[in-house]
C-alpha cells in the first residue's frame, strides 16, 4: 500500500512541479523586466552566457535543489 502511495505522491508532484515550470518560463519570456533583470546580471558582469554554459548551470542549480529538498524531508522523518 505505501507503495502506491508514494508512486501517486511523485507522479501528482512531478506533474504539478512541471506544469507550473512551464507556466514560469514563458511568462518570465513574456515579462519585460524579468528578462531585463537576468541579463542585466550578466551585463553587469561583463560575460556573455554561451548554450553549454546555461545548461550546465540549470542542470547544477536542478540537482542542487533535489538534494536541498531530500535532506529537508529525510530531517522531518
Amino acid at each position: 500500500m505505501w507503495y502506491w502511495v508514494f508512486l501517486w505522491c511523485l507522479f501528482s508532484s512531478l506533474f504539478v512541479h512541471g506544469a507550473v515550470g512551464l507556466l514560469m518560463l514563458v511568462m518570465l519570456q513574456r515579462h519585460r523586466r524579468g528578462r531585463a533583470a537576468v541579463a542585466g546580471v550578466y551585463r553587469v558582469a561583463g560575460k556573455d552566457m554561451a548554450p553549454l554554459e546555461a545548461l550546465v548551470l540549470g542542470v547544477g542549480q536542478t540537482t542542487f535543489s533535489m538534494v536541498i529538498s531530500f535532506s529537508r524531508i529525510l530531517a522531518t522523518l
